[in-house]
């Protein structure tokens, strides 16, 4: 078969329909999981409480979700996309038991570290599995599919999370993750290969340095629990000594997590993955926007999780439209990204603290849109970029920066949300007033975009 003869329908076809259905679920799995927990998060704190550990709840799944991708070249090289797939959907289901039946919530976020172990085993493996489960005429259009199931998923994940929170029933929807989990796991064990050709070599894998990331990432949780500046101070220089010590060890690693010059805005390659590294940082509030809308302004959990889901399906219609810009339109939309997302993030720190709804709604269109006009093409910049001995490693980067992005990103907002006084706010202009806050301070890291990709335009003239 030809990539020219090729046609989606042969995704379904000749045997590929079963395993293009286990592959993609896992994705979808993983996709819809973070929306509908996004959209039943305030529920969940109204039930259990822990107010303060709100952000913890992404922190945790997003450093699992770190170390279950870095880990399946390793697993793929000791085994199979079958034991894989076990593997990944094991650790997810475990998870979802976990917070279905957490009666607190630490309880609950040892459940989501579980659940991100896993749900960042499944994207990963779809991407590293589609060569060799897929005719070469089929990659890119499986690949392609891959990436519509986040628009797909935030179309759909806050109406689920919005269901199970109108009645209270937030538990119901880890329940749906373990039954709907389970049915996948069933159909790999039936329908994927219990062996893979081409297998990545084995290699050591880079458990300290990962450990220190996701250390850095809580100790930026901890120092700001209290809600106290000299905690969160101590928390920062914490942070930065584990990421100081990553950097050195990586250095010096045979198996490199980050390509030589990353996040170094002088060369090209470090501009670009520090570009893509702000842009996600300046997502970080958004986490908070279900919350702040259902406890601040009296909005529906349908309302309010179709409102923070607002990025993400204007990122994924911002970046078809931009598909096939032109050179000169890339450029333009790598200049006006980050300036795009800072107009957002101020739009939504006004209308958040007493504004009207439709502004919030525009904040968050103008976020999405301002990420997702430069992201694909940011990506393959970098692949462009990278120089030769980095090229291997420059695609996974693209997926490494985003989760560090994501990790440390919620981190911070975390922090910053309690140091203004979120988790004791309880009138609507108490909660309106640290919504400023929270979103006026994370202004900082659009604003630092915007230098990084001019920085990224210079370089690449």
């Amino acid at each position: 078969m030809s990539a020219a003869n090729a046609g989606w329908r042969d995704l379904l076809s000749a045997g590929n329909g079963a395993r293009f259905l286990v592959v993609t679920g896992g994705v979808a799995l993983h996709a819809v999981s973070i929306y509908v927990v996004a959209t039943i998060m305030p529920t969940v704190v109204g039930d259990l409480g822990g107010l303060p550990f709100f952000a913890w709840t992404t922190t945790l799944y997003v450093s699992g979700a770190l170390t279950g991708a870095a880990a399946v070249p390793l697993v793929l090289a000791r085994g199979s996309p079958r034991l894989a797939y076990r593997l990944a959907f094991l650790l997810f289901l475990t998870g979802s038991l976990l917070c279905a039946a957490a009666p607190i919530m630490p309880a609950l976020l040892i459940g989501r570290l579980a659940q991100g172990f896993g749900g960042g085993m499944l994207p990963a493996l779809a991407y590293s599995t589609v060569r060799s489960m897929f005719p070469p005429a089929l990659h890119a259009r499986a690949i392609t599919l891959f990436g519509s199931v986040w628009g797909v998923a935030a179309l759909i994940g806050p109406s689920i999370g919005g269901v199970f929170a109108a009645f209270g029933t937030w538990r119901g929807a880890f329940l749906a993750d373990l039954i709907i989990g389970l049915i996948f796991l069933s159909m790999a064990e039936r329908v994927l290969p219990a062996h893979i050709e081409g297998a990545p070599p084995r290699g050591r894998f880079p458990g300290i340095r990962l450990l220190l990331l996701a250390g850095a990432a809580m100790a930026l949780s901890v120092g700001g629990l209290s809600g106290q500046t000299r905690d969160a101070a101590l928390g920062i220089v914490a942070a930065g000594l584990m990421v100081a010590t990553v950097l050195w060890l990586d250095g010096r690693a045979e198996v490199r997590l980050l390509p030589h010059g990353a996040f170094h805005p002088a060369v090209p390659l470090g501009a670009v993955s520090a570009t893509i590294g702000f842009l996600i940082l300046a997502t970080a509030p958004v986490v908070f926007v279900p919350y702040l809308l259902q406890a601040g302004h009296g909005a529906s959990p349908v309302l309010a999780g179709y409102a923070s889901a607002l990025v993400a399906i204007a990122w994924t219609g911002a970046s078809l439209v931009t598909a096939s810009a032109s050179r000169q339109r890339v450029r333009q939309s790598i200049a006006v990204g980050a300036p795009l997302m800072a107009l957002g993030i101020a739009t939504d720190a006004w209308a958040l603290s007493g504004g009207p709804f439709w502004a919030v709604v525009i904040g968050q269109v103008l976020i999405g849109v301002g990420i997702g006009l430069p992201w694909a093409h940011l990506g393959a910049l970098m692949m462009e970029v990278a120089p030769a001995e980095s090229r291997a490693t420059a695609g996974p980067f693209i997926t490494t920066t985003q989760t560090l992005a994501s990790v440390f990103g919620s981190a911070v907002a975390g922090m910053v949300a309690n140091l203004a006084g979120l988790p004791l706010a309880h009138t609507a202009t108490a909660i309106g007033a640290s919504a400023a806050v929270l979103f006026g301070v994370l202004l900082v890291f659009p604003l630092v975009g915007l230098l990084t990709s001019w920085q990224v335009l210079r370089l690449t003239r």
